[in-house]
């Protein structure tokens, strides 16, 4: 059971055709092979970018993508978590931490996220994500705490079998791939020959 990633984004607002900036991020991809992890590192930022630019605002979203999930958790001013773990992570542990994770991170950045023209990736410092992706490891033990401390919210979340049933119509994820500035050659390459071998996009994860 793996939690890979944490990050927060914020999209650009609607007819600007860029990809969503990371606001910040935390990433542990040490269950790879050595020669995996860069690679795995690539597809979780993927992933994450191509979810956040396509979510529903105000919603909550489950996608799973050959035996990997993405939760996302989008707020109505245009912030979203995205957390990346394994198919067996607990999925209300995910979207309890995303919700808090988001309160934080509102509470604690108010009035430096809001616009994002002209910023880069990481422009914002917080350790606090990566204490929480290192909490949340074990998601059965941070389950019984929540279950104790209060009701978990009963949220309708939006869930999808692929990647590809949330892209546009007519595009497909090979196209995102090969367009991607997140991913590298060897990562691009590594996608090819996966797909050829029918083990899917993030065979890498």
């Amino acid at each position: 059971m793996k939690l890979y990633g944490l990050l927060i984004l914020k999209p650009h607002p609607p007819g600007i055709e860029k990809d969503p900036v990371i606001c910040c991020s935390a990433v542990n991809v040490s269950s790879f092979g050595f020669f995996q992890r860069s690679s795995a590192r690539e597809f979780i930022v993927f992933l994450s970018r191509t979810v956040a630019k396509r979510v529903v605002l105000g919603a909550k979203t489950q996608i799973t993508e050959n035996g990997n999930v993405v939760y996302a958790h989008a707020t109505l001013d245009g912030l979203v978590a995205i957390a990346v773990s394994d198919i067996e992570y607990n999925a209300r542990v995910a979207f309890t931490l995303l919700t808090e994770l988001m309160l934080q991170f509102q509470q604690t950045f108010r009035g430096r996220y809001e616009s994002v023209g002209g910023k880069a990736d990481e422009f914002l410092h917080w350790p606090h994500i990566s204490e929480t992706l290192e909490k949340y490891q074990k998601p059965e033990e941070v389950d019984k705490i929540l279950r104790i401390k209060r009701d978990i919210e009963d949220t309708k979340v939006i869930m999808y079998n692929a990647i590809d049933q949330i892209i546009e119509r007519g595009q497909k994820i090979d196209d995102l791939v090969a367009q991607s500035e997140d991913l590298g050659m060897a990562s691009k390459t590594f996608y090819t020959q996966a797909k050829q071998t029918n083990s899917g996009c993030c065979a890498v994860m």
